[in-house]
Formats: structure tokens, C-alpha cells, sequence
């Protein structure tokens, strides 16, 4: 084979691959990024508990008077 004609399909794979890799690039950025399985797994947990421990009693509040 010709060393041009080498040189010239080297350089359209080239171009093809930058152009594919552009293009997932583009798509990697819209989507949106994923949580690591920990992190999900830690927030359900957090979430989970806080809906068994239910509503915890309010505190009282500051004496409206002073009591002597």
C-alpha cells in the first residue's frame, strides 16, 4: 500500500474518532451524575431511620415569667 494513502486513512480514522469522542463528551455532560451505591445506600438508611424514630417531642420553651 501507498505510505500517502496510509497516512491519508490514518489521518479520516483520526478525525472519526475525534469526532465520536466529542460527541460522547456532549452526551456524558448533559447527564446527570449518578450517586455512588454507598451514598445512596447511607442516605436511604438516614431517611429509613428518621421515619422509625418519628417525631420527637418539642421542647419547652423559655418561662414567659419568672417564677419567685
Amino acid at each position: 500500500m501507498n505510505t500517502h494513502l496510509e497516512a491519508w486513512l490514518v489521518r479520516e480514522r483520526l478525525e472519526e474518532a475525534r469526532a465520536f469522542a466529542a460527541q460522547q463528551a456532549v452526551l456524558q455532560s448533559l447527564r446527570p451524575a449518578r450517586r455512588p451505591v454507598r451514598v445512596f445506600l447511607g442516605l436511604s438508611l438516614i431517611r429509613i431511620g428518621r421515619w422509625l424514630a418519628g417525631k420527637a417531642p418539642r421542647a419547652a420553651g423559655e418561662p414567659k415569667r419568672a417564677i419567685a
